[in-house]
Protein backbone atom coordinates (compact mmCIF):
# COMPACT_ATOMS: atom_id res chain seq x y z
CA UNK A 1 0.00 0.00 0.00
CA UNK A 2 1.35 3.65 -0.95
CA UNK A 3 3.31 4.77 2.38
CA UNK A 4 1.49 7.94 2.56
CA UNK A 5 -2.29 6.32 2.54
CA UNK A 6 -0.82 4.07 4.94
CA UNK A 7 0.05 6.55 7.45
CA UNK A 8 -2.96 8.72 7.04
CA UNK A 9 -4.96 5.32 7.29
CA UNK A 10 -3.00 5.31 10.99
CA UNK A 11 -3.79 8.80 11.93
CA UNK A 12 -7.42 8.08 10.88
CA UNK A 13 -7.81 5.18 13.04
CA UNK A 14 -6.16 6.37 15.88
CA UNK A 15 -9.14 9.50 16.14
CA UNK A 16 -6.45 11.87 14.70
CA UNK A 17 -8.69 12.80 11.50
CA UNK A 18 -6.86 16.35 10.89
CA UNK A 19 -3.86 14.79 10.19
CA UNK A 20 -5.47 12.30 8.52
CA UNK A 21 -6.88 14.89 6.31
CA UNK A 22 -3.98 16.94 5.55
CA UNK A 23 -2.44 13.59 3.86
CA UNK A 24 -5.47 12.83 2.31
CA UNK A 25 -5.45 16.01 0.99
CA UNK A 26 -1.53 16.03 -0.50
CA UNK A 27 -2.68 12.98 -2.17
CA UNK A 28 -5.11 14.41 -3.99
CA UNK A 29 -3.06 17.53 -4.79
CA UNK A 30 0.12 15.87 -5.56
CA UNK A 31 -2.04 13.27 -7.90
CA UNK A 32 0.07 9.94 -6.38
CA UNK A 33 -0.68 7.08 -8.54
CA UNK A 34 -3.03 4.44 -6.66
CA UNK A 35 -3.99 1.53 -7.81
CA UNK A 36 -7.78 1.00 -7.82
CA UNK A 37 -8.52 -0.30 -4.31
CA UNK A 38 -6.06 2.27 -2.66
CA UNK A 39 -7.91 5.31 -4.52
CA UNK A 40 -11.41 3.76 -3.24
CA UNK A 41 -10.08 3.85 0.17
CA UNK A 42 -8.76 7.26 -0.20
CA UNK A 43 -12.32 8.52 -1.07
CA UNK A 44 -14.09 6.78 1.36
CA UNK A 45 -11.85 7.84 4.19
CA UNK A 46 -11.94 11.74 3.02
CA UNK A 47 -15.77 11.18 2.77
CA UNK A 48 -15.85 9.89 6.04
CA UNK A 49 -13.86 12.68 7.72
CA UNK A 50 -16.02 15.47 5.91
CA UNK A 51 -19.29 13.82 6.95
CA UNK A 52 -17.94 14.22 10.99
CA UNK A 53 -17.52 17.81 9.40
CA UNK A 54 -21.30 18.16 8.73
CA UNK A 55 -19.97 19.02 5.05
CA UNK A 56 -22.66 16.76 3.74
CA UNK A 57 -22.65 17.64 -0.15
CA UNK A 58 -18.64 17.15 -0.71
CA UNK A 59 -19.14 13.86 1.51
CA UNK A 60 -21.72 12.42 -0.89
CA UNK A 61 -19.38 13.61 -3.97
CA UNK A 62 -16.37 11.67 -2.34
CA UNK A 63 -18.62 8.56 -1.93
CA UNK A 64 -20.32 8.59 -5.44
CA UNK A 65 -16.55 8.70 -6.65
CA UNK A 66 -15.97 5.53 -4.56
CA UNK A 67 -18.94 3.41 -5.96
CA UNK A 68 -17.78 4.47 -9.53
CA UNK A 69 -14.78 2.34 -8.20
CA UNK A 70 -16.71 -0.37 -6.42
CA UNK A 71 -20.52 -0.68 -6.85
CA UNK A 72 -21.02 -3.43 -4.61
CA UNK A 73 -19.93 -1.67 -1.30
CA UNK A 74 -22.49 -2.30 0.77
CA UNK A 75 -21.13 0.21 3.35
CA UNK A 76 -20.16 3.10 1.01
CA UNK A 77 -24.30 2.98 -0.04
CA UNK A 78 -24.84 3.48 3.48
CA UNK A 79 -22.80 6.42 3.99
CA UNK A 80 -24.30 7.55 1.03
CA UNK A 81 -27.73 6.98 2.25
CA UNK A 82 -26.83 8.75 5.25
CA UNK A 83 -25.17 11.59 4.04
CA UNK A 84 -28.59 12.11 2.17
CA UNK A 85 -30.92 11.76 5.00
CA UNK A 86 -28.71 14.45 6.92
CA UNK A 87 -29.16 16.66 4.21
CA UNK A 88 -33.70 15.12 3.95
CA UNK A 89 -32.73 14.13 0.22
CA UNK A 90 -35.07 11.28 0.82
CA UNK A 91 -35.46 9.76 -2.41
CA UNK A 92 -31.92 9.27 -2.96
CA UNK A 93 -31.46 8.38 0.76
CA UNK A 94 -34.26 5.08 0.04
CA UNK A 95 -32.49 4.20 -3.01
CA UNK A 96 -28.63 4.30 -1.34
CA UNK A 97 -30.04 2.26 1.92
CA UNK A 98 -31.91 0.12 -0.58
CA UNK A 99 -28.55 -0.77 -2.58
CA UNK A 100 -26.93 -1.65 0.48
CA UNK A 101 -29.62 -3.83 1.47
CA UNK A 102 -29.46 -5.17 -1.61
CA UNK A 103 -25.55 -6.39 -1.51
CA UNK A 104 -26.07 -6.99 2.36
CA UNK A 105 -29.46 -8.29 3.02
CA UNK A 106 -28.41 -8.57 6.82
CA UNK A 107 -27.77 -4.65 7.23
CA UNK A 108 -29.35 -4.20 10.40
CA UNK A 109 -28.64 -0.58 10.30
CA UNK A 110 -29.68 0.51 6.79
CA UNK A 111 -33.03 -1.42 7.39
CA UNK A 112 -33.38 0.91 10.52
CA UNK A 113 -32.36 3.97 8.31
CA UNK A 114 -34.60 2.91 5.78
CA UNK A 115 -37.08 3.05 8.27
CA UNK A 116 -36.56 6.73 9.20
CA UNK A 117 -36.54 7.99 5.55
CA UNK A 118 -40.27 6.09 5.22
CA UNK A 119 -41.35 7.95 8.27
CA UNK A 120 -40.14 11.38 7.18
CA UNK A 121 -41.91 10.94 4.20
CA UNK A 122 -45.10 9.91 6.44
CA UNK A 123 -45.25 6.15 4.75
CA UNK A 124 -45.73 4.93 8.21
CA UNK A 125 -47.20 1.51 6.98
CA UNK A 126 -43.81 0.88 5.14
CA UNK A 127 -41.97 2.12 8.11
CA UNK A 128 -43.25 -0.31 9.91
CA UNK A 129 -42.95 -3.07 7.19
CA UNK A 130 -39.42 -2.02 7.10
CA UNK A 131 -39.01 -2.16 10.92
CA UNK A 132 -40.47 -5.65 11.09
CA UNK A 133 -37.80 -6.55 8.64
CA UNK A 134 -35.04 -5.42 10.79
CA UNK A 135 -36.55 -7.69 14.11
CA UNK A 136 -36.33 -10.40 12.36
CA UNK A 137 -32.64 -9.76 12.20
CA UNK A 138 -32.48 -8.89 15.83
CA UNK A 139 -35.87 -8.85 18.02
CA UNK A 140 -33.93 -7.65 20.81
CA UNK A 141 -32.23 -4.53 19.16
CA UNK A 142 -33.39 -1.45 21.09
CA UNK A 143 -33.17 0.49 18.31
CA UNK A 144 -35.25 -1.75 16.11
CA UNK A 145 -37.56 -2.10 18.99
CA UNK A 146 -37.74 1.54 19.85
CA UNK A 147 -38.24 3.04 15.87
CA UNK A 148 -41.10 0.23 15.61
CA UNK A 149 -42.57 1.68 18.41
CA UNK A 150 -42.66 5.24 17.59
CA UNK A 151 -44.02 3.95 13.87
CA UNK A 152 -47.24 2.85 15.61
CA UNK A 153 -47.65 5.89 17.62
CA UNK A 154 -47.57 7.69 14.48
CA UNK A 155 -50.24 5.33 13.20
CA UNK A 156 -52.24 6.42 16.36
CA UNK A 157 -51.95 2.40 17.60
CA UNK A 158 -51.12 3.72 21.43
CA UNK A 159 -51.50 0.42 23.39
CA UNK A 160 -49.06 -1.28 20.89
CA UNK A 161 -47.10 1.47 20.91
CA UNK A 162 -46.61 1.02 25.18
CA UNK A 163 -45.80 -2.76 24.40
CA UNK A 164 -43.00 -2.14 22.59
CA UNK A 165 -41.60 0.64 24.51
CA UNK A 166 -41.81 -1.18 27.61
CA UNK A 167 -39.58 -3.53 26.27
CA UNK A 168 -37.48 -1.07 25.37
CA UNK A 169 -36.71 0.04 28.78
CA UNK A 170 -37.14 -3.82 29.99
CA UNK A 171 -33.98 -4.23 27.60
CA UNK A 172 -32.37 -0.51 28.74
CA UNK A 173 -33.64 0.85 31.54
CA UNK A 174 -30.71 3.91 30.87
CA UNK A 175 -33.25 4.88 27.36
CA UNK A 176 -34.20 8.09 28.58
CA UNK A 177 -35.91 8.92 24.93
CA UNK A 178 -38.08 5.28 25.88
CA UNK A 179 -39.24 6.53 28.75
CA UNK A 180 -40.29 10.06 27.20
CA UNK A 181 -41.93 8.24 24.04
CA UNK A 182 -43.86 5.94 26.37
CA UNK A 183 -45.22 8.75 28.28
CA UNK A 184 -46.81 10.56 25.26
CA UNK A 185 -48.50 7.68 23.98
CA UNK A 186 -49.84 7.12 27.98
CA UNK A 187 -51.01 11.05 27.38
CA UNK A 188 -52.97 10.05 24.00
CA UNK A 189 -54.82 7.57 26.07
CA UNK A 190 -55.58 10.20 28.58
CA UNK A 191 -53.44 8.35 31.41
CA UNK A 192 -52.01 11.50 32.98
CA UNK A 193 -50.29 10.60 36.06
CA UNK A 194 -48.62 7.24 33.83
CA UNK A 195 -47.51 9.91 31.44
CA UNK A 196 -45.79 12.37 33.64
CA UNK A 197 -44.13 9.24 36.15
CA UNK A 198 -42.62 8.51 32.37
CA UNK A 199 -41.64 12.31 31.61
CA UNK A 200 -39.69 12.81 35.44
CA UNK A 201 -38.02 8.95 34.67
CA UNK A 202 -36.65 10.41 31.18
CA UNK A 203 -35.20 13.64 33.27
CA UNK A 204 -33.88 11.38 36.00
CA UNK A 205 -32.27 9.39 33.64
CA UNK A 206 -31.21 12.59 31.77
CA UNK A 207 -31.78 15.94 33.85
CA UNK A 208 -31.20 18.20 30.88
CA UNK A 209 -33.81 16.66 28.25
CA UNK A 210 -35.97 19.42 27.03
CA UNK A 211 -38.13 17.58 25.14
CA UNK A 212 -39.35 15.73 28.95
CA UNK A 213 -38.89 19.12 30.46
CA UNK A 214 -41.60 20.80 28.10
CA UNK A 215 -44.12 17.27 28.21
CA UNK A 216 -44.14 17.56 31.95
CA UNK A 217 -45.24 21.28 31.57
CA UNK A 218 -48.01 20.41 29.70
CA UNK A 219 -48.95 17.54 32.22
CA UNK A 220 -49.00 20.42 35.32
CA UNK A 221 -50.64 22.94 33.50
CA UNK A 222 -53.35 20.39 32.90
CA UNK A 223 -54.08 19.34 36.35
CA UNK A 224 -53.55 22.87 37.63
CA UNK A 225 -50.36 23.25 39.27
CA UNK A 226 -49.34 26.41 37.59
CA UNK A 227 -46.08 27.31 39.84
CA UNK A 228 -44.16 24.47 38.56
CA UNK A 229 -46.09 24.44 35.34
CA UNK A 230 -44.96 27.53 33.84
CA UNK A 231 -41.36 26.84 35.31
CA UNK A 232 -41.25 24.04 33.30
CA UNK A 233 -42.83 25.75 30.08
CA UNK A 234 -39.75 27.85 29.76
CA UNK A 235 -37.80 24.54 28.22
CA UNK A 236 -40.57 25.59 24.83
CA UNK A 237 -37.17 27.35 24.02
CA UNK A 238 -35.07 24.34 23.64
CA UNK A 239 -37.14 21.59 23.26
CA UNK A 240 -37.74 20.13 19.57
CA UNK A 241 -40.48 21.98 17.96
CA UNK A 242 -40.60 25.13 16.04
CA UNK A 243 -40.91 27.51 18.42
CA UNK A 244 -37.94 29.80 18.05
CA UNK A 245 -36.89 32.13 20.99
CA UNK A 246 -35.95 35.58 20.17
CA UNK A 247 -33.37 37.79 21.66
CA UNK A 248 -32.96 41.74 21.55
CA UNK A 249 -29.52 41.81 23.25
CA UNK A 250 -31.12 43.34 26.60
CA UNK A 251 -31.69 42.17 30.11
CA UNK A 252 -34.73 39.16 30.24
CA UNK A 253 -37.58 40.91 32.61
CA UNK A 254 -38.03 38.84 35.43
CA UNK A 255 -40.29 40.96 38.07
CA UNK A 256 -38.01 43.90 38.72
CA UNK A 257 -39.49 46.96 39.66
CA UNK A 258 -40.34 48.77 36.42
CA UNK A 259 -40.50 52.30 37.78
CA UNK A 260 -39.40 54.77 35.24
CA UNK A 261 -38.40 51.83 33.28
CA UNK A 262 -39.13 50.83 29.96
CA UNK A 263 -40.03 46.67 28.58
CA UNK A 264 -40.54 45.18 25.25
CA UNK A 265 -43.38 42.21 25.50
CA UNK A 266 -42.77 39.86 22.29
CA UNK A 267 -45.72 37.81 21.04
CA UNK A 268 -45.60 34.22 20.68
CA UNK A 269 -47.00 31.05 18.99
CA UNK A 270 -50.52 31.45 17.75
CA UNK A 271 -53.17 33.96 17.61
CA UNK A 272 -55.02 32.32 20.81
CA UNK A 273 -51.85 32.34 22.60
CA UNK A 274 -51.59 35.87 22.61
CA UNK A 275 -55.18 36.70 23.25
CA UNK A 276 -54.85 34.47 26.31
CA UNK A 277 -51.76 36.19 28.04
CA UNK A 278 -52.56 39.57 26.52
CA UNK A 279 -54.21 40.23 29.83
CA UNK A 280 -50.78 40.46 32.02
CA UNK A 281 -49.80 43.42 29.83
CA UNK A 282 -52.35 45.24 32.73
CA UNK A 283 -50.12 44.08 35.45
CA UNK A 284 -46.74 45.15 33.98
CA UNK A 285 -48.58 48.53 33.98
CA UNK A 286 -49.57 48.26 37.55
CA UNK A 287 -46.02 47.60 38.51
CA UNK A 288 -45.26 51.38 37.58
CA UNK A 289 -43.28 50.88 33.57
CA UNK A 290 -42.51 54.11 32.17
CA UNK A 291 -43.40 52.72 28.68
CA UNK A 292 -44.94 49.12 27.52
CA UNK A 293 -44.31 47.94 24.31
CA UNK A 294 -45.81 44.67 22.95
CA UNK A 295 -44.61 43.30 19.49
CA UNK A 296 -48.04 41.69 17.80
CA UNK A 297 -49.37 39.83 14.94
CA UNK A 298 -51.01 43.01 12.48
CA UNK A 299 -54.31 40.92 12.98
CA UNK A 300 -54.37 41.52 16.96
CA UNK A 301 -53.40 45.39 16.66
CA UNK A 302 -56.52 46.81 15.93
CA UNK A 303 -58.28 44.88 19.02
CA UNK A 304 -54.88 45.01 21.25
CA UNK A 305 -54.34 48.85 20.62
CA UNK A 306 -58.34 49.67 21.80
CA UNK A 307 -58.03 47.81 24.75
CA UNK A 308 -54.83 48.41 26.23
CA UNK A 309 -54.37 52.31 25.62
CA UNK A 310 -51.16 52.85 27.75
CA UNK A 311 -49.56 50.12 25.80
CA UNK A 312 -47.19 51.41 22.28
CA UNK A 313 -47.99 48.08 19.81
CA UNK A 314 -45.45 47.42 17.48
CA UNK A 315 -44.94 45.13 14.77
CA UNK A 316 -42.59 42.17 14.85
CA UNK A 317 -39.05 42.63 14.51
CA UNK A 318 -39.16 45.88 15.47
CA UNK A 319 -35.84 47.36 16.09
CA UNK A 320 -36.56 49.55 19.60
CA UNK A 321 -34.07 51.97 21.31
CA UNK A 322 -33.44 53.05 24.96
CA UNK A 323 -35.45 49.72 26.17
CA UNK A 324 -34.61 48.36 29.25
CA UNK A 325 -36.05 44.77 29.73
CA UNK A 326 -37.40 42.34 27.21
CA UNK A 327 -40.17 39.45 28.35
CA UNK A 328 -41.92 36.74 25.72
CA UNK A 329 -45.87 37.06 26.49
CA UNK A 330 -46.13 34.22 27.73
CA UNK A 331 -43.30 34.29 30.20
CA UNK A 332 -45.65 36.73 32.18
CA UNK A 333 -47.75 34.13 33.82
CA UNK A 334 -44.07 32.77 35.33
CA UNK A 335 -43.06 36.17 36.23
CA UNK A 336 -46.23 36.97 38.48
CA UNK A 337 -46.52 33.68 39.81
CA UNK A 338 -50.28 32.66 38.09
CA UNK A 339 -52.08 30.61 39.64
CA UNK A 340 -55.60 29.15 38.59
CA UNK A 341 -57.12 31.77 41.26
CA UNK A 342 -55.88 34.77 40.04
CA UNK A 343 -56.38 34.03 36.26
CA UNK A 344 -59.69 36.51 35.70
CA UNK A 345 -58.64 40.22 35.14
CA UNK A 346 -61.05 42.43 34.31
CA UNK A 347 -63.54 40.31 32.41
CA UNK A 348 -63.95 41.86 29.37
CA UNK A 349 -59.95 42.72 28.92
CA UNK A 350 -60.42 43.39 25.23
CA UNK A 351 -62.97 45.38 23.58
CA UNK A 352 -63.19 45.99 20.08
CA UNK A 353 -63.17 48.93 18.11
CA UNK A 354 -66.78 49.41 17.17
CA UNK A 355 -67.67 50.58 13.16
CA UNK A 356 -71.35 50.70 12.59
CA UNK A 357 -72.22 47.28 10.79
CA UNK A 358 -75.26 45.60 10.97
CA UNK A 359 -74.62 42.10 11.05
CA UNK A 360 -77.51 40.42 12.11
CA UNK A 361 -80.36 38.96 10.05
CA UNK A 362 -83.63 40.52 11.70
CA UNK A 363 -85.57 37.35 10.58
CA UNK A 364 -84.20 35.14 13.76
CA UNK A 365 -84.42 36.34 17.22
CA UNK A 366 -81.39 33.72 18.23
CA UNK A 367 -77.94 34.00 16.86
CA UNK A 368 -75.01 31.39 16.92
CA UNK A 369 -71.48 31.78 15.69
CA UNK A 370 -69.58 28.55 14.80
CA UNK A 371 -66.22 27.95 13.84
CA UNK A 372 -65.60 23.89 13.26
CA UNK A 373 -61.77 24.08 11.43
CA UNK A 374 -58.31 24.94 12.78
CA UNK A 375 -55.01 25.72 11.57
CA UNK A 376 -54.69 22.75 9.48
CA UNK A 377 -50.88 23.03 10.18
CA UNK A 378 -51.34 23.14 14.09
CA UNK A 379 -49.92 20.13 15.23
CA UNK A 380 -52.78 18.51 17.10
CA UNK A 381 -55.53 19.78 14.00
CA UNK A 382 -56.31 16.25 13.62
CA UNK A 383 -58.27 15.77 17.00
CA UNK A 384 -59.37 19.71 17.63
CA UNK A 385 -60.92 20.39 14.29
CA UNK A 386 -64.59 18.11 13.55
CA UNK A 387 -66.52 17.43 10.41
CA UNK A 388 -69.08 20.44 9.76
CA UNK A 389 -71.49 17.50 9.12
CA UNK A 390 -72.20 17.84 13.58
CA UNK A 391 -72.70 21.30 12.89
CA UNK A 392 -74.81 20.36 9.99
CA UNK A 393 -77.61 18.34 12.89
CA UNK A 394 -77.72 21.61 14.99
CA UNK A 395 -78.62 23.65 11.79
CA UNK A 396 -81.30 20.67 10.35
CA UNK A 397 -82.49 20.57 14.30
CA UNK A 398 -82.58 24.20 14.86
CA UNK A 399 -83.90 25.57 11.53
CA UNK A 400 -85.64 28.88 13.90
CA UNK A 401 -82.15 29.56 15.00
CA UNK A 402 -79.50 31.82 13.14
CA UNK A 403 -76.25 29.88 12.23
CA UNK A 404 -72.49 32.66 11.39
CA UNK A 405 -70.31 30.78 9.83
CA UNK A 406 -66.67 32.40 11.02
CA UNK A 407 -64.59 29.58 9.30
CA UNK A 408 -61.37 31.25 7.38
CA UNK A 409 -59.73 29.33 4.56
CA UNK A 410 -62.19 26.60 4.80
CA UNK A 411 -64.94 26.59 2.35
CA UNK A 412 -68.10 24.93 2.53
CA UNK A 413 -71.63 24.87 1.03
CA UNK A 414 -74.63 25.54 3.01
CA UNK A 415 -77.12 26.24 0.31
CA UNK A 416 -79.15 23.55 1.26
CA UNK A 417 -80.02 25.50 5.04
CA UNK A 418 -81.89 28.96 4.76
CA UNK A 419 -80.81 29.43 7.87
CA UNK A 420 -76.72 29.66 7.93
CA UNK A 421 -75.04 32.35 6.89
CA UNK A 422 -71.24 32.91 5.53
CA UNK A 423 -69.81 35.54 7.12
CA UNK A 424 -66.02 34.81 6.82
CA UNK A 425 -65.61 37.56 4.04
CA UNK A 426 -66.49 40.20 6.58
CA UNK A 427 -62.92 39.18 8.45
CA UNK A 428 -59.34 40.49 7.68
CA UNK A 429 -58.46 40.87 11.06
CA UNK A 430 -59.50 40.37 14.97
CA UNK A 431 -61.73 43.52 15.54
CA UNK A 432 -63.92 42.50 12.36
CA UNK A 433 -64.58 39.29 14.39
CA UNK A 434 -64.96 40.74 17.19
CA UNK A 435 -67.01 43.25 16.14
CA UNK A 436 -69.54 40.15 14.93
CA UNK A 437 -69.45 38.19 17.91
CA UNK A 438 -70.17 40.96 19.95
CA UNK A 439 -73.60 40.88 18.46
CA UNK A 440 -74.33 37.33 19.53
CA UNK A 441 -76.06 35.07 21.54
CA UNK A 442 -73.91 32.52 21.82
CA UNK A 443 -71.15 30.78 19.85
CA UNK A 444 -70.20 26.97 19.60
CA UNK A 445 -66.23 26.49 17.93
CA UNK A 446 -63.57 24.10 18.54
CA UNK A 447 -60.44 25.39 20.30
CA UNK A 448 -59.52 28.08 18.24
CA UNK A 449 -58.57 31.61 18.61
CA UNK A 450 -61.96 32.33 18.48
CA UNK A 451 -62.75 31.23 21.65
CA UNK A 452 -59.87 32.68 23.26
CA UNK A 453 -61.65 36.20 21.89
CA UNK A 454 -64.95 35.12 23.09
CA UNK A 455 -63.89 34.58 25.89
CA UNK A 456 -61.73 38.17 26.24
CA UNK A 457 -65.29 39.50 25.07
CA UNK A 458 -67.20 37.81 27.80
CA UNK A 459 -69.21 36.22 25.36
CA UNK A 460 -70.71 32.93 26.26
CA UNK A 461 -68.96 30.08 24.43
CA UNK A 462 -69.14 26.40 24.05
CA UNK A 463 -66.00 25.02 23.06
CA UNK A 464 -65.73 21.41 21.71
CA UNK A 465 -62.74 19.48 22.84
CA UNK A 466 -60.93 16.61 22.39
CA UNK A 467 -60.62 13.94 24.86
CA UNK A 468 -57.16 14.84 25.62
CA UNK A 469 -57.25 18.72 25.46
CA UNK A 470 -54.64 21.53 25.59
CA UNK A 471 -52.76 22.44 28.85
CA UNK A 472 -55.17 25.22 29.31
CA UNK A 473 -58.32 23.33 29.74
CA UNK A 474 -57.86 21.46 32.34
CA UNK A 475 -59.10 18.04 33.10
CA UNK A 476 -62.68 16.86 34.29
CA UNK A 477 -64.27 20.45 34.70
CA UNK A 478 -66.91 21.99 32.35
CA UNK A 479 -65.37 25.43 33.53
CA UNK A 480 -62.57 27.70 32.83
CA UNK A 481 -60.47 29.52 35.17
CA UNK A 482 -58.99 31.48 32.25
CA UNK A 483 -62.42 32.54 30.48
CA UNK A 484 -65.67 32.79 32.92
CA UNK A 485 -68.10 33.11 30.10
CA UNK A 486 -66.67 29.56 28.63
CA UNK A 487 -68.76 25.80 28.99
CA UNK A 488 -66.60 22.93 28.10
CA UNK A 489 -68.06 20.02 26.10
CA UNK A 490 -65.36 17.28 26.40
CA UNK A 491 -65.08 13.80 24.35
CA UNK A 492 -65.06 10.62 26.55
CA UNK A 493 -62.64 7.82 26.57
CA UNK A 494 -64.46 6.87 23.13
CA UNK A 495 -63.41 10.08 21.27
CA UNK A 496 -66.95 10.04 20.12
CA UNK A 497 -68.26 13.52 18.66
CA UNK A 498 -71.17 11.89 18.59
CA UNK A 499 -71.97 12.05 22.04
CA UNK A 500 -70.54 15.85 22.70
CA UNK A 501 -73.21 16.85 20.11
CA UNK A 502 -75.77 15.24 21.81
CA UNK A 503 -75.16 16.98 25.13
CA UNK A 504 -74.70 20.48 22.82
CA UNK A 505 -78.24 19.57 21.24
CA UNK A 506 -79.76 19.22 24.42
CA UNK A 507 -78.57 22.31 26.28
CA UNK A 508 -79.66 24.45 23.02
CA UNK A 509 -82.96 23.70 23.40
CA UNK A 510 -82.70 24.45 26.94
CA UNK A 511 -80.93 27.36 25.93
CA UNK A 512 -83.36 28.97 23.45
CA UNK A 513 -86.87 27.83 25.69
CA UNK A 514 -85.52 31.16 27.78
CA UNK A 515 -86.53 32.79 24.88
Amino acid sequence: MNKQLKSAIFYHENKELNKAKNIYEEIFKNKIGLEKKELEILYVNYANILFLENSFEKSISYYKKALKLNNLAPVTYFNLGVAYLQLNILKEAIESFNKAITFRSDYLSAFVNLGVCYKRLENYELALQTYKKAALLNPNDTDVIFNYSNTLYNLDRFNEAIKGFKKVIFLDNTHYKAYYSLGIAYLNLGKYSDALFCYEKAIELKPDYADAHFAKSNILLLYGDYKRGFEEYEYRWEAKNELKKISYGIPTYDGEDLTNKSILIQQEQGFGDNIQFIRFLSLLLQKGAKKVYCAVKEELKIVFENSFEQVKFVSNNTTLENVDYFCSLITLAKVFDIRVNNLIINEPYLKPLIIKKEFLNKEFNYHIAFVWQGNKEHKNDKNRSINIRYFKQLFKEFPNIAFYSLQLNEKENFSDYDNIFDYSNFISNFNDTAQIVERMNLIISIDSSLVHLCGALNKKTWLVLPFVPDFRWMIDTSISPWYSSLKLYRQDETKNYSKVFKKIKNDLQKEINKY
